[in-house]
């Protein structure tokens, strides 16, 4: 099934989702897991990964286009080539079904820190990137890779924990 990009206006992505999904579209929003520290002790928070996206899994036809395109909070469809709607590609398909982990928030990669210094990934949804580069901030219990997507690189933050 071919996947587009739909662009909203900053914090509709969970209604425009949930509209999608009511009106029976195949809609994806990746969701990660993120720690915040207040008062001294880690939080965990619920936050999108493309924050202003939604993707939408779906044939497009003119009918469904104009449907979509009606629901309050969307701005347009990302893609255009020569007045043509463009679906991504292979690649950046896999990476979003990657980080859409089937509908649940991304977890937190458990890090190994060896007395050399080398990071090894223990477990989680890094064990599975395929990348050039992850960049970790175990302080903040985060790390960053770059994935490209629809044509743009994207640089997104996961969750960590060094164990």
């Amino acid at each position: 099934m071919k996947m587009y990009v739909l662009q909203v206006r900053s914090g509709y992505e969970f209604p425009v989702c949930e509209k999608l999904k009511n009106q029976g579209f195949d809609a994806v929003l990746p969701v990660r897991q993120e720690f915040i520290r207040r008062g001294g002790q880690w939080h965990i928070y619920e936050k999108i990964i493309f924050t202003q996206y939604v993707f939408l899994r779906s044939e497009i036809t003119e009918k469904n286009y104009y449907q979509i395109k009606k629901i309050d909070g969307v701005v347009r469809f990302l893609g255009f080539e020569n007045g043509v709607l463009q679906p991504l590609n292979h690649a950046e398909q896999s990476y979003i079904e990657w980080l859409w982990n089937g509908g649940k928030p991304v977890e937190p990669s458990k890090i190994y820190v060896t007395p050399s210094g080398d990071k090894m990934i223990m477990s989680g949804i890094l064990r599975k990137y395929s990348g050039d580069k992850i960049d970790y901030c175990l302080r903040q219990r985060k790390a960053s890779i770059s994935v490209e997507i629809a044509g743009r690189k994207h640089k997104v933050t996961l969750p960590v924990i060094q164990i």
